[in-house]
């Protein structure tokens, strides 16, 4: 396929009855994937120990993404730590967002966590923690470059979410060029 066919096929239809489509779609396949997953106990289990608002089934699924994400900077100088590094500072980040788009990335999250759903949107059947990471990546793919919205909104809110919880860390300001906040400087 062309460059230019792949980017025409991206294009989508912005006109009101388009927006209208793609809203009343989006809605109506969260809504039956939030209750699917209501209804299997994934949405009403508790968060992991040791998080607020991450559930075990999340923390898989974000430590199945991360590394995919983040590719050669992962896990970088934090070795063993990374993940759990990376998992408290999306739970903590995730405790700062505002009601509806935190109880929005939860039902993502809690999709993400329930095969039939998983499959049905593009993932893996098997477990995260049984991806590959080709597997993974082509998920990811998939949502980057899908002609549904909702997925691409999904592709990269999970990517910037990840990575800005990554690239907060301190030991990892190297890897992306940052030289650490400015330090203050007291003049006698």
């Amino acid at each position: 396929m062309s460059k230019s066919t792949v980017s025409s096929s991206l294009n989508v239809n912005t006109t009101r009855r388009g927006f209208m489509q793609l809203s009343a779609g989006s809605a109506a396949l969260l809504t039956v994937g939030g209750s699917f997953a209501a209804l299997t106990g994934c949405s009403q289990a508790p968060a992991a120990p040791g998080y607020r608002l991450l559930r075990p089934a999340h923390l898989e699924f974000i430590a199945a993404i991360a590394p995919v994400i983040l590719n050669q900077s992962y896990p970088g100088t934090l070795a063993d730590q990374a993940e759990e590094r990376l998992l408290q500072a999306l739970d903590r980040l995730m405790g700062t967002l505002q009601h509806y788009a935190q109880k929005e990335l939860v039902m993502l999250l809690d999709v993400m966590a329930v095969a039939p759903i998983r499959k049905l949107m593009g993932a893996p059947w098997s477990r995260w923690s049984e991806a590959s990471p080709e597997d993974v990546e082509a998920f990811l793919q998939d949502w980057k470059v899908s002609r549904i919205q909702l997925k691409r909104m999904g592709y990269g809110s999970l990517c910037k979410l990840v990575s800005i919880c990554w690239y907060a860390q301190p030991e990892t300001f190297v890897t992306s060029g940052y030289p650490g906040p400015p330090q203050h400087i007291v003049y006698s």
